[in-house]
């Protein structure tokens, strides 16, 4: 009856309305499997037989989650209507999003998933090589200096090489962290809210278990206002957001002390968004530049202040 765009993500999204109902529909980017979405569909499925707000998968006649054309698959699933979000949440949802972030980690913690950010990735860093990286793309940033953005792209990438060697020392913040089941990606454009409140978790396609403390901070830095637009982080509502989440899943000791340098050693260590806009040139590589800036200067806040965060963590015990 009526198919409608949906201008969210870099997937293919659309709203479609039919005698039986309101559906969503996604044609994932082209690295995505069939078996993706099949793992996709049973998280899903799990959560909400576990009374976790999310939208259910539907299965094509053959019985399987997801169907391929022209060599992207597609999948569908229930349409939850409601307010949807870019990257700021108004205070109270921010908060009540930590709580359905514990929560996540509560239902998903047995629940069997491939690891990331293990030993192996965190030992693999070498500062030596990442400086390299920067080098190539401020070589290809040096061949056209009449970009508007020469100065400033100049400027980033020459401070990530500066940060390596800081970022190289905090390997050992992975000792002892939790890792759990997790979202992969919670932030603000995954919540579909209602009257204020939130209504679903949706987009389950980077679920992976990783440092659960790193998808803490990292929900609180990219959905609070307070560090968009410039803004100083804004610790006393991040202690709020962290002490909402920890009523319905424990941090150690461990966990809160290692938690700002498990963040900043991932973050520090992208050249994400800048790699895109100079080297491989994606379709939206301006959107995804003004992304590496601004998580750039997002380094550089907590760059300054690690240690006061860390033990303002520990306080909360």
């Amino acid at each position: 009856m009526d198919v409608h765009i949906v201008s969210v993500g870099t997937a293919n999204c659309y709203k479609v309305t039919c005698s039986e109902g309101t559906y969503f529909l996604k044609e994932y980017q082209s690295w995505f499997t069939l078996e993706d979405i099949e793992r996709e569909a049973q998280i899903v499925e799990f959560l909400t037989v576990n009374k976790y707000p999310t939208a259910l998968f539907l299965k094509t006649l053959e019985g399987v989650y997801g169907t391929k054309q022209s060599c992207h698959v597609i999948g569908v699933q229930e349409f939850i209507e409601g307010d949807t979000y870019t990257n700021k949440l108004p205070h109270a949802m921010l908060i009540e999003s930590a709580a359905y972030l514990g929560k996540l980690h509560q239902v998903l913690k047995e629940y069997p998933m491939k690891k990331s950010m293990d030993e192996q990735w965190v030992q693999e860093f070498s500062a030596s090589q990442a400086s390299a990286r920067c080098d190539e793309l401020l070589a290809i940033l040096n061949k056209n200096m009449s970009d508007k953005h020469y100065e400033r792209i100049r400027n980033d990438l020459t401070y990530k090489k500066e940060l390596y060697i800081k970022i190289e020392n905090m390997k050992s913040y992975f000792s002892g962290i939790t890792y759990s089941p997790s979202h992969g990606d919670f932030t603000a454009c995954q919540l579909i809210g209602e009257n204020g409140k939130i209504k679903a978790v949706i987009d389950f396609a980077s679920a992976v278990s990783l440092p659960i403390v790193w998808e803490i901070m990292r929900a609180y830095i990219q959905s609070s206002e307070a560090c968009q637009d410039g803004k100083a982080f804004d610790l006393d509502g991040f202690l709020l957001f962290v002490g909402e989440y920890r009523k319905y899943y424990p941090l150690s000791k461990r966990d809160l002390e290692a938690m700002p340098y498990v963040y900043f050693f991932q973050l520090g260590r992208s050249v994400y968004g800048f790699k895109e806009y100079l080297q491989t040139k994606t379709r939206n590589k301006d959107k995804l530049l003004e992304f590496a800036f601004w998580r750039t200067d997002i380094c550089r806040q907590i760059s300054e202040r690690l240690e006061e965060i860390s033990n303002a963590l520990v306080e909360l015990i």
